[in-house]
């Protein structure tokens, strides 16, 4: 998307002054390394206080001595962040220098991985083995809303986002981890100087059951190689839209409102930009990140409100205006930019010349090793819409993602998917590529069309191109304003229509932009509850189906009822829609006694039919089909009708 951002820009210029104490503040303090509930009034450090290494309920300090008489002591403790970890919850491990010989921020750039590294390789109690990297990590007091309320239905109202750093504590290395398994770990922990390993040490720690079914990482359902899959087995739909970057002095606490929005209305998926106006790690230096310290944060705190409201994010690691002096250019404040002491004359320049991608595989180390952690980081997105960069180059920049990709794949021990996107619909060379897990696409082109016609086709033209998972990243009737998509779109037509019409014909949701200035402005997040209770029912994980719109056997008593959809093997998820039903024509002429007319095995099948708007199921019915035919009469068809037959 071509983006608008000078309001972000003055809230980020309020949150640079903002790590000060205040009167008015919604905060508590804690030392629990896990989430708070919505309700409480603040969100809680991760960090306990560090400043004493004691062993408390919750933590568990180890004092390292060196395995050989001859190994130089950089690391002399660490600590378990809870002292027990839990299947499915995050589990970190703090390591900590001698207090009185605090030297690696003295004598290395600790956000240099080839300069100073920890690493930790693991195996758990089924014997499979990981290597995780440790990032750097700057402890605080809380991160908390001042001058603000929290009113009667769980939203944070005004005020301003405040980080409070720790006092008397020590900058120090950590860990994540996500167990997916109970039972005993055994990790040894590896320093590394200039890649030279100059300190060990074995350890171990013990993981407790999961109190409730862990549904694990997203990936892509390699049994249809059209969907997603939760690792327990069932459907992920990818149901949502983009959440770029926060847009008030709420700044992530943004983040807690929209998540608790998108949660009540059925959604689960969010995309957000890592823009140097919001979550950038190098917006002040490609090879020290301590200035954005209080960014990273704020990004942990966003990972656990998606947790908290079981949200999957895809985070877009780069966006085009970064490359651009043209199209939302940024270049000239760009550190890669030789005239901010970079490297680079041009742009194109980051894609091919070599100390860039290695500083850049160097921030990466660091985003994976920070976030990869989470089960609700849906993918990494390489680029936002990489063809708009100047002088941009299909060949080098296809090389680029491929590399980037496979270094993403051989470092990420949590193997989540990787993707990209560009401003062409279609794609270009990059989705072609192994490393490439699915094409998340973008168009502004649905205004004064057919809305689901052209989603059907586009999406089947992008799947045969690619033969992988297709959905659309970004989607819109109107690229230049939210205000402009409302008075087009007043009641929300075309959210709903991408909601349900991208469930229907692909991998996911089609995600509107607009975020900000339409779907929250006008408070359109209602449209998603339909859709979004639906695709709770979907069950094609591990199974192969075919669309029903692509079923030419299947017959319709009207030419403007048609049906979308999937066959399996045991069920049939049909969204039947009025052809004429657009942001234009909201209430057309309803269609009497359509029929629907779909060929099925003989047997007792289930009908389960649906509220579109709502996703409330308004009639359960068992049906004996016995002329391998199912008819599906709908006595008023205005807008749209789903339902569920499945054989019992």
């Amino acid at each position: 998307m071509i983006v608008r951002k000078m309001f972000v820009v003055v809230v980020m210029l309020l949150l640079s002054l903002s790590i000060v104490s205040c009167q008015t503040t919604i905060s508590t303090t804690t030392t629990s390394s896990t989430s708070t509930n919505s309700s409480n009034t603040s969100v809680p450090s991760t960090q306990t206080n560090t400043s004493t290494i004691t062993t408390t309920q919750e933590t568990t300090v180890t004092t390292l001595t060196p395995s050989t008489t001859n190994q130089r002591t950089i690391i002399d403790r660490f600590e378990y962040l809870p002292g027990q970890g839990m299947v499915g919850e995050l589990f970190e491990i703090a390591f900590y220098e001698p207090v009185d010989s605090l030297v690696i921020q003295t004598l290395y750039n600790p956000y240099d991985y080839s300069q100073i590294s920890l690493r930790v390789q693991l195996k758990n109690p089924i014997d499979e083995a990981q290597t995780i990297y440790a990032f750097w990590f700057r402890p605080y007091q809380d991160l908390r809303i001042v001058g603000g309320s929290i009113n009667q239905d769980g939203y944070y109202v005004g005020g301003q986002e405040t980080l409070r750093w720790l006092v008397d504590s020590f900058h120090h290395y950590r860990v994540r981890y996500t167990p997916k398994v109970a039972g005993s770990y055994q990790f040894t922990l590896e320093v590394l100087l200039d890649g030279e390993i100059i300190q060990t040490k074995a350890g171990s720690f013990e993981v407790l059951e999961a109190i409730e079914e862990v549904k694990g990482k997203v990936s892509v359902d390699t049994v249809n190689n059209k969907n997603f899959i939760f690792e327990n087995g069932t459907t992920y739909m990818p149901m949502g839209l983009n959440l770029a970057w926060w847009s008030t002095t709420l700044a992530s606490h943004d983040y807690a409102n929209w998540f608790k929005k998108l949660n009540e209305n059925n959604g689960n998926y969010a995309r957000i930009w890592m823009a140097n106006w919001s979550f950038s790690l190098h917006k002040d230096s490609y090879s020290n990140f301590e200035t954005r310290q209080n960014i990273a944060i704020r990004l942990d705190h966003v990972f656990q409100r998606a947790k908290e409201y079981d949200v999957y994010i895809m985070l877009t690691l780069l966006n085009h205006g970064q490359f651009s002096a043209v199209t939302n250019p940024e270049w000239s404040e760009n550190v890669y930019n030789k005239a901010k002491g970079g490297m680079l004359d041009f742009p194109i320049q980051f894609f091919y010349n070599a100390e860039a991608k290695k500083w850049y595989k160097n921030e990466l180390l660091y985003i994976i090793s920070r976030y990869g952690y989470s089960d609700h980081l849906f993918a990494w997105e390489l680029f936002n819409e990489v063809d708009w960069i100047d002088s941009y180059s299909a060949i080098a920049v296809t090389q680029w993602h491929s590399e980037m990709a496979t270094f993403i794949k051989q470092h990420d021990p949590f193997k989540h998917m990787v993707s990209t996107s560009y401003k062409y619909t279609f794609g270009t060379a990059a989705y072609t590529l192994p490393s490439m897990d699915f094409g998340a696409v973008h168009s502004y082109g649905f205004s004064d069309v057919h809305f689901y016609q052209k989603l059907i086709d586009e999406t089947r033209t992008l799947w045969n191109r690619y033969q992988k998972p297709m959905f659309f990243g970004e989607i819109g009737i109107n690229w230049q304003s939210g205000s402009t998509s409302y008075h087009t779109d007043y009641t929300g037509v075309t959210i709903r229509q991408a909601a349900w019409g991208g469930m229907m014909s692909g991998a996911g949701s089609a995600h509107h932009w607009w975020w900000d200035s339409w779907i929250e402005a006008f408070n359109m997040w209602d449209r998603f509850q339909g859709a979004g209770a639906y695709a709770k029912y979907l069950d094609l994980g591990n199974k192969t189906h075919s669309y029903l719109h692509e079923n030419n056997q299947i017959t319709s008593s009207h030419t403007n009822a048609k049906i979308m959809g999937y066959h399996t093997q045991d069920a049939i998820y049909g969204y039947v829609y009025h052809h004429q039903w657009n942001y234009w024509n909201k209430t057309p002429e309803p269609i009497l006694d359509a029929t629907i007319v779909i060929p099925l095995t003989n047997g007792l099948y289930q009908l389960t039919v649906f509220d579109t708007f709502t996703g409330v199921i308004t009639s359960i019915h068992t049906i004996n089909i016995t002329s391998s035919n199912f008819s599906l009469t709908i006595p008023s068809l205005q807008e749209d009708y789903a339902f569920i037959l499945k054989r019992i």
